[in-house]
């Protein structure tokens, strides 16, 4: 019979009248399956193997008797993590929910632009023009941009990537301003690349700059973690891993998203990519500041989309 008493089981939980299988013991107990499936996940990263047995309305996780003192040990060090408030130059981390609402509304967003873009003459009032940007100043052009997409891939592909980077991107900023500074480095990306381009005219539409500024935004907050946090010594640069992480992807994913007529914008998602690793980096340091506008979250949601029928009334007028 297994006990708290004889075996690493951590939680408040009984194991009276317990049978473990011959050869395993139990090293954990959990009171969903949610929870023991992500203590399994840290095990298989260990390289061992797991079993999760029902007992008495709890999920009782077992490993191999050679196995159990080294598993228990790194659930134990998991735990008292997940316990213990992180902390960014002295300020208390938060994580919010990712608000699905919001994903909702993006997704309506783009399918409506889509939609409505097959008629009239949105396309050309509403695509980045270098041009028009630079010497007329219609950078409203910025922001329409991000609404429009070449055909169907170009805007399923931005409709996925977009709301898995930004998911991590509300988790650390809240949904409301999370998407508020997915959408600002969106738009400052596009003014960026709209500059780099001139006096050269240049046309694209799409929300990968936008969605290569959510990837820029986390990598960011990783530099500012890397910077700020003590470690122990290493031997390369704490800003090195995040940055070369967030290059990576940017390299990875950055060669398959359209612009207009297909022709991959680079320069637009890099872009988009350094004014969201610029955004992300600050935005990490006064984190503090988002939990107070988490508050506020409707008013910035509503900020966020007043911005997007601003610039289409302003193109369409």
């Amino acid at each position: 019979m297994a006990s708290l008493k004889n075996n690493p089981v951590r939680g408040e939980f009984s194991l009276i009248g317990f049978e473990a299988p011959d050869g395993l013991v139990p090293v954990a107990v959990y009171g969903s399956f949610a929870s023991a499936g992500d203590a399994g996940l840290a095990i298989l990263a260990m390289g061992k193997a797991y079993w999760t047995l029902v007992h008495d309305g709890q999920y009782v996780v077992c490993v191999a008797a050679v196995d159990a003192t080294s598993v228990a040990a790194e659930l134990r060090a998991i735990s008292e993590l997940d316990a213990s408030p992180r902390r960014y130059a002295g300020t208390r981390y938060r994580e919010f929910t990712f608000g699905y609402l919001s994903f909702l509304l993006y997704a309506l967003l783009l399918v409506f632009c889509y939609r409505w873009q097959q008629g009239g003459d949105v396309l050309s009032q509403g695509r980045s023009d270098s041009l028009a940007m630079v010497a007329d100043g219609e950078w409203a052009r910025a922001l329409t941009a991000l609404c429009l997409h070449g055909d169907l891939v170009h805007l399923v592909s931005n409709l996925v990537a977009g709301m898995g980077f930004a998911f991590f991107v509300a988790r650390f900023f809240g949904a409301a301003s999370g998407w508020f500074l997915v959408l600002t480095s969106g738009v400052l990306g596009n003014m960026l690349n709209a500059w780099v381009y001139y006096p050269e005219a240049h046309y694209s539409i799409g929300a990968s700059t936008a969605v290569f500024g959510a990837l820029g935004l986390l990598t960011g907050v990783g530099l500012w973690v890397a910077l700020s946090e003590a470690q122990e010594s290493w031997l390369m640069p704490r800003w090195f891993m995040p940055v070369f992480g967030g290059i990576t992807l940017l390299g990875l994913t950055g060669i398959g998203d359209g612009a207009l007529h297909g022709i991959v914008d680079v320069a637009a998602h890099i872009s988009g990519f350094l004014c969201g690793l610029v955004l992300g980096f600050v935005g990490a340091i006064f984190q503090r500041a988002f939990v107070y506008l988490e508050q506020q979250r409707y008013w910035v949601g509503l900020l966020t989309m007043g911005l997007v029928a601003l610039a289409w009334a302003s193109r369409i007028s």
